[in-house]
């Protein structure tokens, strides 16, 4: 399988913004009674930093999602 470089950190592997967990990067804390209450993860803003790209695991490549599909459709 081709391995291609990673969309998500565009190879770094890390040191990547990523959207927020806690509120999807709608930057509103959706466990907050109040609907306008700021995430308080992203503290508003949608995105996070990561240490570690969690798309590749920090490798920097993922393999080809497209020769995956490729594959199957041979069999």
């Amino acid at each position: 399988m081709a391995e291609v470089t990673c969309p998500t950190c565009h190879g770094r592997g890390g040191d990547v913004e990523v959207t927020c967990p806690n509120c999807s990067g709608t930057g509103y804390d959706p466990n907050e009674d109040n609907a306008f209450a700021q995430c308080h993860t992203c503290y508003g803003d949608g995105t996070v930093e990561a240490d570690i790209c969690p798309k590749c695991g920090g490798e920097g490549t993922i393999e080809d999602e497209e020769d995956e599909e490729d594959e199957e459709d041979e069999e």
